[in-house]
């Protein structure tokens, strides 16, 4: 995001000035400047490249390799996270990779799923070690992710996310799954980074005066919880995000500037927002329940309720918090043999 040279703009605003449309749909039609990518077009273009070739490796896959001396790979879903994955090939996309002047860095090779890269000794015993897979992706596994439903996951951030029939594109990102699936999912919705925003600022008075305030989350739920409704207005996008980066808090009056109307009206604008992501994700609007998982989401049940008013009654809770490792246990028995693909380990766990 730093200036670009002297055009006016910044680094990621000409890197999407080089790049075609087209060729952004091609990379799963996810223009952010967090990834490596864009890092890596920075690097080039401030001569900060390794003078000899470089592999550019995720940091799981650099981890696995040194512990089996083994050279970095990854997965489809692993690679995806890098910004230069053309989805439809499956390969990396050399056209926009030389666009950006990488022509010089190795990528690393992209294994089939379950593939071992190396094996390691641990305590005196071989262990096998799988390619890296991609967070995102393992998540919605641990979550129990389903042919219909819709999943709205909401921790820091927060996403909308469906199982698409194929490879579908839309306006709406699209991104690999396992067992040769996709998702279709809009993600950087704001979330619990957004309402963290909102408890600093309220905090702040007292943390300058040395008061440490305890966990306000209990109070900041019931206040929020006795209301009925609220005029006050929260646009909850007060950094980079799906939704924009001028968020707003409007409509406000003497008797509603209180810390109830100001949550309430805070998940109101989260549950809009993720009403009209979801409608770009699924415009039939015929997902047949909602999935909710992440800690905020699991956590926050007015929020939970405001979203289905939007969306439908219809809607489960995801079995744990802790998705990402429950996504792990599935892939291993998937990858160990012991469940014959992804979906089949997600059924199994799921009984």
């Amino acid at each position: 995001m730093q200036p670009f040279g002297d055009t006016g703009g910044t680094y990621f605003q000409e890197i999407n000035r080089r790049l075609s449309r087209e060729e952004r749909r091609q990379l799963g039609n996810e223009p952010r400047p967090g990834v490596p990518l864009c890092f890596l077009f920075w690097l080039a273009h401030n001569g900060a490249l390794p003078p000899s070739p470089a592999i550019a490796a995720s940091l799981s896959s650099f981890v696995v390799a040194n512990l089996c001396g083994a050279t970095p790979a990854l997965d489809l879903t692993n690679a995806f996270a890098h910004g230069a994955l053309e989805v439809e090939t499956g390969d990396w996309h050399r056209g926009v990779i030389a666009k950006l002047g990488l022509e010089g860095i190795q990528w690393p090779a992209i294994l089939p799923q379950g593939a071992i890269l190396g094996e390691a000794r641990l305590g005196g015993r071989p262990l096998p070690f799988f390619v890296p897979v991609g967070d995102y992706q393992c998540s919605q596994v641990g979550a129990g992710l389903q042919e219909g439903e819709l999943s709205v996951n909401i921790s820091t951030g927060s996403a909308v996310i469906q199982l698409a029939t194929g490879l579908e594109w839309g306006d709406f990102q699209t991104r690999p799954w396992f067992d040769g699936r996709y998702v279709k999912t809009i993600t950087h919705i704001p979330g619990g980074r957004a309402l963290d925003a909102l408890i600093r600022l309220l905090g702040e008075l007292a943390e300058a005066q040395g008061v440490r305030l305890r966990d306000p989350w209990d109070y900041v739920l019931e206040q929020a919880g006795r209301l009925p409704s609220t005029l006050l207005r929260v646009n909850p996008a007060f950094y980079a995000s799906a939704m924009g980066d001028q968020g707003a808090i409007t409509n406000a009056r003497e008797e509603n500037l209180t810390v109830g109307h100001l949550f309430r009206a805070a998940f109101e604008g989260m549950a809009d927002n993720y009403a009209a992501c979801a409608r770009r994700v699924c415009p039939a609007g015929d997902w047949r329940r909602l999935l909710f998982s992440g800690g905020v989401a699991l956590k926050t049940p007015l929020l939970r309720r405001l979203i289905c008013e939007r969306l439908g009654p219809e809607h489960r809770l995801a079995p744990t918090d802790e998705d990402t490792l429950l996504g792990l246990l599935a892939l291993a028995l998937a990858c160990s043999g012991r469940a014959e693909s992804v979906l089949g380990a997600m059924a199994s766990l799921s009984t």
